[in-house]
């Protein structure tokens, strides 16, 4: 039988109520006699760090469940406790420094173990992958230097769901073990122990906890028949109190003691996972353990959609560290701008934080979501202003003494060259003699722009847009000109706006061939599920379309061309920008959504006229194909569907800035717009009618895409890359003429070629002097890449395995020194 986190909230409560009226065992009673299987006691307590309560209550229930597991340890010699998150013990550590030394000196005794080393136990389908990079980068370091631990054992059990890329993380990263619970028996097939292996060769050796990670002694009995894997004699039973901590209670210990005494159930021992781990490896069966390819899905799929803000907002700052970091650096180099590297781990810590799995998952309360959003507000805000004085400093160190009026600072943090969109808040006419027509880079080449309307309704100051050509990693300075206006490339006739309903009717192929059976739209689908949408495994309950009020161009320029429709669905309008761009290749989509339904789910639909489908999806780690059988499942930046066009490989990718979850049956893909659930309702409760309780993603909403379509494969489209590109703009600071001693342009660094991504340029964790550069191969295909820089005097060519995770780091004392590192930047 499965355990609901509600029964078991309950169960434990009763559990410790027990515990205070039970005698302790001063004790561990003598075995009756050898026995030839051994059950593992793992002391465990799992605390949620906020889920049905806030993160001050996590605190206060990480001191006192400590405190118990201490008592225990004192009143039971040889009694193990074992516990992750790092985020945990820095709270202990800052509040009670005198347990704090207690901790650390059962960890030297061997009865403490620190498990994960991770600040918390993250959602592991929605961070990215850099995100789980970070959770290592600062999580292991603190265990090594505040608890004296090299943690090894990756600790994620109530996690909902394991993207396929974790193991690269893990295996880079030092782990050696993975500890898990979800995706349970009866949700995923899967042996007891066994080898995780990620596509570049990355490997775990991994546990799914048998039935509960917080078990009451009364599961032993079961557990001596079901937690063996075949032909081991070592098994693990998680033993403690849950989901709001508690530690292990006095009477699960002596129930254990006393359950010691029975001669029908294996040797009962006191343990730790590390020793678990060891006796596993000294097994005969450890060498036929089987190889687990694939990700560990699934459970609770509305987890995905849920508290599409939040992911939102958890998008934009994992991005937004990335960026600022990257040009924090540029400034380092390029102008002697300090590099704000405190401020940045801080903003980190707080980030990783908030990846909580019941936070980054949307199950927590609605409470909880004000803390995350000032919580990551304070990374971004951190973010915003470290990027902007590192661009104006470096603006301000460029010679444009030649400027007649002003100019704009564009910087590329992207190491491939590429055209950007630049956009802004600027003067039309700041001479009041003539209007600005055009940018002008220093040798005179005249770059088109268009004056777009004001988000505001004030319309007197417009938003000058261009798309300009940008240095791989660094920046170019353009002059705003006057006279006459350069010809704009033509806009490709690849798409076709619906003339009669919602969206668009046609998108082609460069050779012309149709890639759309009929018109993307939308769909609005029943979902009466709980938060986590416990047992469902798709969406598929259409209640209606929402219908086409108006539509109209609404601009026409050289750059641009937007046409808008209006939708009207019950008591919600969707607005749909669709932006067409000279000269390229995808057409945009920006939604705004003023949202007011309840348990209804909103879905972007894509009917594509391909055959013989297959879906590649972006999760962490690793690209992934996944069969179309219209069953839900997360993907991060960026979905494709390829197949067949009269016997031609064809592919159509939805490009996006904040989406997680999606579906595809056969041609059919389905995005996950809106999905308005209530925060926090676990089945069997429901909504009561009078509740005055807030529910998920009201109000006005915002989601944007690149639509885009190709003769061949995705792999072809190098859609990382324009993933990217979608989500990175051009940064930019105004500026005017002045003297200075840099050039109107200069790249800093190159990656190529473009099957290789670029996760992290940074300054080295602790070092001023070393430079940071993580990649990874994202085709499935090995391949040599090259590290070029100037600046660094490097020229720098290494191998990459398929889909294989590196981290290099460069010497700047030694010009052109290039060494691999792990994870950990050691």
């Amino acid at each position: 039988m499965t355990v609901s986190r509600r029964d078991f909230l309950l169960r434990s409560a009763t559990a410790v109520g027990a515990a205070a009226a039970q005698p302790l065992l001063g004790e561990i009673a003598a075995q009756a006699g050898p026995k030839s299987k051994v059950m593992h006691i793992i002391g465990y307590s799992h605390i949620d760090a906020a889920w049905l309560w806030p993160w001050r209550d996590g605190s206060d229930t990480v001191l006192t469940t400590f405190r118990s597991a201490l008592n225990r340890m004192q009143e039971t010699p040889g009694f193990c406790y074992s516990h992750s998150s790092s985020a945990h013990y820095r709270w202990v550590q800052r509040a009670d420094p005198g347990m704090f030394a207690e901790i650390q000196q059962r960890i030297r005794e061997g009865r403490w173990e620190v498990v994960g080393g991770w600040p918390v136990e993250p959602d592991c389908n929605i961070p990215a992958t850099e995100s789980f990079v970070r959770h290592a980068l600062y999580g292991k370091p603190y265990c090594s230097e505040a608890l004296g631990v090299d943690v090894n054992i990756g600790f994620n059990p109530d996690s909902f769901g394991h993207a396929a890329g974790l193991p690269t993380v893990l295996h880079h990263a030092g782990y050696k073990y993975y500890v898990f619970m979800r995706p349970q028996e009866h949700e995923m097939k899967l042996p007891l122990l066994f080898w995780w292996e990620a596509a570049d060769g990355s490997r775990v050796l991994t546990l799914r906890i048998w039935r509960n990670y917080d078990g009451d002694a009364d599961l032993i009995r079961a557990a001596a028949n079901n937690a063996f894997a075949p032909g081991f004699d070592h098994a693990a039973f998680f033993l403690g109190v849950g989901d709001h901590g508690g530690a292990v209670t006095k009477a699960q210990i002596q129930q254990v003691l006393a359950m010691q005494h029975d001669s029908a159930l294996p040797e009962l021992r006191f343990s730790t996972l590390r020793d678990f781990f060891r006796a596993v490896e000294q097994s005969a069966a450890f060498a036929n353990l089987p190889t687990i390819h694939t990700e560990l899905q699934h459970h609770s799929r509305g987890c995905y959609s849920a508290n599409g803000e939040g992911k939102f907002l958890n998008r934009r700052a994992e991005r937004s560290l990335v960026q600022a970091e990257t040009i924090s650096l540029a400034a380092s180099l390029t102008a002697k701008h300090a590099y704000p590297a405190n401020e940045y781990a801080e903003s980190w810590w707080k980030v990783l934080f908030c990846q909580f799995h019941d936070m980054m998952a949307g199950t927590s309360l609605y409470s909880d979501y004000q803390d995350v959003r000032d919580s990551v507000g304070y990374a971004c805000e951190v973010a915003t202003t470290s990027k902007v004085e590192a661009l104006e400093t470096m603006a301000k160190h460029v010679d444009l003494s030649s400027v007649q009026e002003s100019a704009v600072f564009l910087f590329n943090p992207l190491p491939w060259a590429r055209k950007a969109l630049v956009e802004y808040y600027a003067e039309r006419n700041p001479s009041g003699t003539a209007e600005i027509t055009h940018l002008k880079t220093q040798d005179g080449t005249r770059i088109p722009i268009q004056w777009r309307p004001s988000a505001s309704m004030t319309t007197f100051f417009p938003r000058l847009s261009a798309w300009v050509d940008l240095p791989p990693c660094g920046y170019k300075v353009l002059e705003l000109a006057h006279g006459d206006a350069p010809n704009a490339e033509p806009f490709r006739e690849f798409v076709k706006v619906s003339n009669s309903g919602f969206g668009i009717s046609s998108l082609k192929a460069e050779d012309g061939a149709e890639l759309l059976a009929s018109s993307i739209g939308l769909v609005v689908i029943s979902d009466t599920s709980d938060t986590w949408a416990h047992g469902i495994d798709e969406f598929r309950q259409e209640m209606g379309r929402p219908m086409l009020t108006s539509a109209a161009v609404v601009e026409n320029g050289p750059v641009t061309r937007v046409t808008r429709h209006h939708a009207k669905w019950q008591n919600s309008e969707i607005i749909l920008d669709i932006a067409q761009f000279a000269g390229l290749d995808f057409v945009e989509l920006r939604f705004v959504i003023d949202w007011h339904e309840h348990e209804q789910m909103l879905k972007l639909e894509i009917p594509t006229a391909l055959t013989d489908t297959k879906f590649f999806a972006k999760v962490p780690g690793e690209v992934l194909e996944r069969s179309t059988n219209g069953q839900e499942e997360p993907y991060q930046d960026w979905g494709a569907v390829t197949g067949k066009v009269n016997g031609s490989d064809y592919t159509v990718a939805l490009l996006n800035n904040s989406t997680y979850s999606y579906d595809c049956l056969n041609g059919l893909f389905r995005t996950v717009l809106i999905r308005s659930a209530p925060f926090a309702r676990h089945n069997p409760g429901q909504v009561p009618h009078d509740d005055n309780n807030a529910w998920q993603d009201q109000g006005r909403q915002e989601r944007r895409f690149w639509l885009m379509g190709a003769r061949g494969l995705s792999a072809a489209m190098h859609l990382d890359r324009r993933a990217e590109e979608l989500q990175t703009p051009a940064e930019y600071v105004m500026d005017s003429g002045h003297t200075g001693t840099e050039p109107w342009e200069r790249s800093l660094v190159e990656v190529s070629p473009a099957n290789v991504w670029m996760l992290a340029l940074k300054q080295a964790e602790g070092n001023t002097q070393d430079i940071i550069v993580r990649v990874q191969e994202r085709s499935g295909n090995a391949t040599t890449a090259m590290l070029k820089s100037q600046a660094f005097g490097l020229d720098h060519s290494f191998a990459l395995k398929p889909c294989e995770l590196k981290t290099m780091r460069i010497t700047r004392a030694v010009k052109g020194e290039v060494k691999e590192v792990s994870l950990l930047e050691i």
